[in-house]
């Protein structure tokens, strides 16, 4: 698959620019590169809704990471940090963390770094479980588009795809946690939207009958949009093949 730049292709400067941002642990101003919106075209999604670009893939460039403290979140997130959680932070990842030199582009080794570093500052800030489950999320989905990006190296390969799976593990088992303890919305994402996330999650892990579950109340929902049923549809229809693959096999 061709659809998005490889990682560290220098086109990706075409398409970034250093957007600045103020660290609300440390407090200094720093820049971090940031996709052009004007330039991000999505030509397509895969059936657990991670994005496909053409040309550039803004999963590289998600996680926002102070390179003075260590300090690094989903950009949605960055700035949000209580008191008690700056402490934590600074206690934490800041007093373990070495500076290190800004880059106005990323590989997708470097924006794994980054996702591994954002993992750990939601974890030692308690997070909410979505927040967490969301930075598994995209994770996996860049890693995905790592293993896509690679045209031999099987062995690379199959640890990438490795590395994805346990983080989409735990990117459902976070957002099953996040459905029962929060509300609505999550994440940026309206229940049905997060029903639908669920189910194409759980059916990746063979649990058929939870993932008809959750398709068929999206389906029956009131509430829904068009959009998220005929994909919900889609997916019931994906669910009834591999069940019936197995039970003839």
């Amino acid at each position: 698959m061709t659809d998005v730049v490889g990682g560290g292709c220098p086109s990706d400067a075409d398409f970034v620019f250093g957007k600045k941002y103020t660290c609300p642990v440390c407090e200094r101003e720093f820049k971090n590169p940031t996709v052009k919106s004007s330039k991000a075209r999505m030509i397509r999604s895969d059936i657990d809704l991670r994005p496909i670009y053409e040309k550039i893939n803004p999963l590289k460039y998600d996680v926002v990471l102070c390179p003075r403290c260590g300090y690094s979140a989903l950009e949605r997130y960055f700035n949000t940090v209580t008191q008690v959680q700056k402490q934590l932070i600074q206690e934490k990842v800041c007093a373990a963390y070495n500076p290190r030199e800004e880059k106005e582009t990323f590989s997708y080794e470097d924006a794994l770094l980054r996702y591994k570093m954002a993992l750990i500052s939601t974890m030692v800030k308690n997070a909410y479980d979505s927040e967490k489950a969301y930075v598994c999320l995209r994770a996996g989905w860049t890693l995905r588009a790592w293993q896509e990006s690679l045209t031999d190296e099987p062995e690379k390969r199959e640890k990438l795809a490795a590395q994805e799976t346990e983080f989409l593990k735990n990117a459902k088992e976070g957002f099953d946690e996040a459905n029962i303890k929060e509300d609505y919305p999550l994440c940026g994402m309206d229940e049905s939207t997060v029903d639908y996330l669920r189910a194409a999650l759980a059916l990746r892990f063979g649990e058929h009958d939870a993932a008809m579950k959750l398709v068929s109340g999206i389906i029956a929902s009131r509430e829904a949009g068009s959009r998220i049923k005929e994909r919900a549809r889609d997916l019931k229809d994906e669910i009834v093949n591999q069940t019936k693959g197995q039970s003839e096999a």
